[in-house]
């Protein structure tokens, strides 16, 4: 019979003692009022468990969110750059020229 892995279990306990509901519901929902928080961690262990699944079962979409709020600002961001890349090219050639 194979021996207990003791470290494993100190790991998996620690970080389970470290994963409160308050903040897997923060990293599940991007929640970060504290007043909120503070309410999830004072439920009862039956409605912290189905209000996690409800948020574990949104996370899909949560992160869908997330990639398409980045997409939008990288394209804003290649957006300015591109302004101000044609804004100061002709300031560039202007002064080559004129020398």
């Amino acid at each position: 019979m194979p021996q207990p892995n003791l470290v494993r279990q100190r790991f998996l306990a620690e970080l389970d003692a470290w994963l409160t509901p308050d903040l897997l519901y923060h990293c599940f929902t991007g929640e970060e009022d504290p007043y909120r928080l503070a309410d999830v961690e004072r439920l009862q262990p039956a409605q912290q468990h189905f209000l996690l699944n409800m948020a574990e079962l949104q996370w899909p979409e949560r992160l869908g969110a997330i990639a398409a709020e980045r997409l939008a600002q990288q394209q804003q961001s290649k957006a300015l750059v591109r302004t101000y890349v044609q804004a100061c090219v002709p300031l560039v050639q202007i002064r080559t020229c004129t020398g």
